[in-house]
């Protein structure tokens, strides 16, 4: 049967609408792409009698599908395709869900989607679309599939992202702080790179950006997620959307007393105010505090979910003795009651996320949530968490038990055991929605130098979130985080959907998409590089790789790279598929950076520094002259920053 027409079905919500309209477009352009046919898309308000015609909408407003009958839902998601009404039926859940179908449906004709943009696409030649001989009915394990803005990103970097989370099936994209000010500016400042020349945005400017990132979201239906930190500053009149200092601005009188006393004085902390706390016994403080965020609701219904986050640093609590009455993790309960019961009443569609974290990944001990209303999620941020093992892997356990420390004594186990005890705490004294909020792809993966290990870590620690009682993760990362192979952003896409999947499976199916006949090439060459790098002597990998390695081992890897490079280039030169090309050239980059790293640490074991500061810097200035050709999937910053620690 072939197909000529497509029609989605009206919902009956402008919004829902929007998204089933770009669903039939993309639908629609990837077939012409696939095939050379144009269909036709057109709105219609219900089922008729029209063979040739491939059906979109949501479930409630189409047929049952012969198995798996699908039932509304605005946050959980599900998709089913099957042959019917003499043409094709794409159903959803919601209509972020229908255009998820659509994605799977080009998969199914040989479309991947590697990378961001036309490089990461590839889409084969086909006579005609090919139809499911039987039913599919997807729904995935978990319901919190996302992102969060990290790094240094640029509009199209963010618009990017946003579009391959759609095409990967993750729902979720979270914005920090009122703008993202402080990411873009990474970017447009380049402070990092001086062989660029850069200028910082205003706050409007940034909001203007965030705009259009939000708009494409929202085109998508996925779901937005906003600020985090700079609630506390916020309160106390000096809103900022990042880790930056006062400097000459100082606290207005009134409110110096609404500002934590630690050491016996009240003022910023360090000078940062989004990393100064709040005394919460102080009622004015506390209400503030409270009522800037439900007005803030109040005025951006276009966010679903908003963070409420505490201040981002440690040993900043209260000392006066009003607030040592209780445990700041009691504080925040009474914080998430209050909050929920006026969200609940003056803006009923908001959700809010409140956050397990450096001291408040001790449970409260005295007050208890208040449940009732349905509106806060968990998120469970194990920040200082080992990346060297699972999260559910016993072996990771210093056999500590680490009770709550003294106010502001912090100290915590870097272990992965404790974090699931600690989380532990969290359920008992919170039932309700959760997920984990985690950190493979902001620092471990530019540790390690390479994205296969983590990959791992990222695959074992979806199998077992579930069983945590965790709804998901939202990936706290760089939204450049593709290099050196993207095995890890896959296998994050992928296991969140069916962490099920085998690991040799998930990763032999990513390695086929982005490396096509040289796949098995390429799975050599990151297992080889992966057995020199995971060389340390930690099995936690907190150090870097080499930091541990002989003359002869560096020997060996210099050798292997030299072979490696020569191999890469010629297998480049020969691939006739751009974007499989770019995978390969990728790798290549990817074995001249290691090459310098290997001359570094060849210098340091033979006891000669300057040379091997030499080498560091002409590793950095590989990474800042190629960063033009490779932005879109390596961040140049944070590779600088974590891999060589030459920027800070």
């Amino acid at each position: 049967m072939a197909i000529s027409h497509v029609r989605w079905l009206r919902s009956g919500t402008p919004d829902a609408d929007a998204v089933l309209a770009y669903a039939g477009r993309e639908l629609a352009r990837y077939v012409r792409r696939l095939t050379g046919e144009r269909w036709d898309v057109r709105s219609v308000n219900k089922v008729t009698a029209a063979t040739g015609t491939l059906w979109l909408g949501l479930c409630n407003r189409l047929p049952a599908p012969p198995d798996g009958a699908l039932t509304p839902a605005p946050w959980d998601d599900g998709y089913a395709i099957w042959q019917a009404q003499d043409g094709l039926i794409i159903a959803g859940r919601n209509a972020r869900s229908v255009l998820f179908g659509v994605y799977a449906f080009l998969e199914g004709q040989g479309v991947r989607f590697i990378r961001p943009g036309r490089d990461g696409e590839v889409i084969p030649n086909l006579k005609h679309a090919i139809l499911p001989d039987a039913p599919i009915v997807e729904e995935p394990r978990y319901r919190h599939r996302g992102v969060c803005i990290e790094g240094a990103p640029s509009l199209a970097h963010a618009l990017g992202m946003v579009d391959w989370c759609a095409k990967k099936r993750l729902n979720t994209v979270f914005l920090q702080f009122l703008t993202s000010r402080f990411f873009y500016n990474q970017w447009y400042e380049r402070a990092y790179n001086p062989q660029y020349a850069g200028h910082a945005l205003t706050d409007d400017e940034a909001a203007a950006l965030d705009d259009r990132v939000i708009a494409a979201l929202k085109r998508r239906g996925l779901v937005f997620h906003r600020v985090g930190h700079g609630w506390t500053s916020a309160a106390f009149g000096m809103p900022r959307s990042g880790w930056v200092k006062a400097g000459n601005e100082e606290v207005r009188p009134e409110y110096v007393r609404w500002l934590a006393q630690v050491n016996g004085k009240r003022r910023l902390y360090q000078d940062i105010p989004i990393n100064t706390e709040l005394c919460y016994s102080h009622r004015p403080a506390f209400n503030a505090f409270v009522e800037n965020i439900v007005r803030y609701a109040e005025a951006h219904p276009e966010l679903d979910v908003v963070h409420v986050w505490l201040s981002d640093a440690t040993n900043n609590k209260c000392e006066c003795g009003d607030c040592r009455a209780l445990t700041i993790s009691d504080w925040y309960a009474k914080i998430i009651n209050a909050l929920s019961e006026a969200l609940h009443w003056r803006a009923p569609k908001m959700r809010f996320v409140f956050l397990c974290y450096i001291e408040l990944l001790w449970p409260p001990e005295q007050v208890k949530i208040d449940e009732r209303y349905g509106n806060a999620i968990l998120m469970f941020a194990p920040i200082h968490r080992c990346f060297g093992h699972g999260l559910a892997d016993a072996v990771c356990d210093d056999g500590q038990e680490w009770p709550r420390p003294p106010l502001n004594q912090f100290a915590v186990s870097r272990h992965n055991a404790f974090y699931l005890r600690t989380l532990r705490g969290w359920r008992q004294a919170f039932s309700g929605d959760s997920f984990d909020f985690d950190y493979h792809l902001m620092w471990a993966v530019w540790q390690q130098l390479t994205d296969t290990a983590i990959a791992r870590v990222i695959h074992e620690d979806l199998q077992h979130l579930k069983a945590a009682r965790l709804n998901g993760l939202i990936s706290c990362q760089p939204f450049r985080a593709f290099y050196p192979s993207g095995l890890a952003m896959a296998t994050l896409a992928e296991s969140l959907w069916n962490p099920d999947v085998a690991w040799d499976e998930v990763r032999g199916r990513y390695l086929e998409a982005a490396y096509g006949e040289d796949a098995a090439f390429a799975k050599e060459y990151l297992a080889r590089v992966e057995s020199f790098l995971d060389d340390t002597g930690d099995p936690h990998q907190r150090t870097l790789p080499f930091s541990n390695a002989t003359e002869e081992k560096l020997a060996a890897c210099a050798a292997f790279l030299a072979t490696a490079l020569a191999e890469i280039a010629s297998r480049r030169r020969s691939c006739a598929d751009k974007v499989r090309r770019l995978s390969l050239d990728l790798l290549l980059h990817h074995a001249r950076l290691l090459q310098f790293i290997v001359k570094v640490n060849r210098a340091r074991v033979a006891g000669k520094p300057e040379i091997a500061t030499g080498e560091l810097e002409r590793a950095a200035a590989f990474l800042r002259r190629t960063e033009p050709r490779y932005n879109t999937w390596l961040d140049t910053l944070l590779c600088l920053r974590v891999s060589l620690g030459v920027y800070h």
